[in-house]
């Protein structure tokens, strides 16, 4: 299955109230659960973003369902990129 880095940085009112904010970032294992996705992890960053989400989703078309679903919880902005473990580009070359 096709995965995805969701970087993402919280809005000042996420920054605000993180024990808040947990709640909403709980919503989003049933939120990919419910599209056949996965996040297989997540992390807490320094610099640019705030968070890193490894996801896993069946396609392009419910990544990109899933990073605008992301947005509507309104605590969070995100940008999602396709990634590949090096060993499959390495195939490619």
């Amino acid at each position: 299955m096709p995965r995805f880095a969701v970087l993402a940085r919280g809005t000042i009112e996420t920054k605000k109230n993180l024990k808040e904010a947990k709640k909403s970032f709980e919503k989003l294992g049933g939120m990919f659960m419910a599209k056949d996705s996965k996040i297989l992890n997540a992390y807490a960053v320094m610099g640019q973003y705030d968070l890193l989400f490894i996801t896993e989703a069946p396609d392009l078309h419910t990544a990109f369902e899933l990073t605008t679903m992301i947005g509507t919880l309104g605590a969070l902005e995100c940008e999602t990129y396709p990634i590949m473990p090096l060993e499959e580009l390495y195939e490619f070359i």
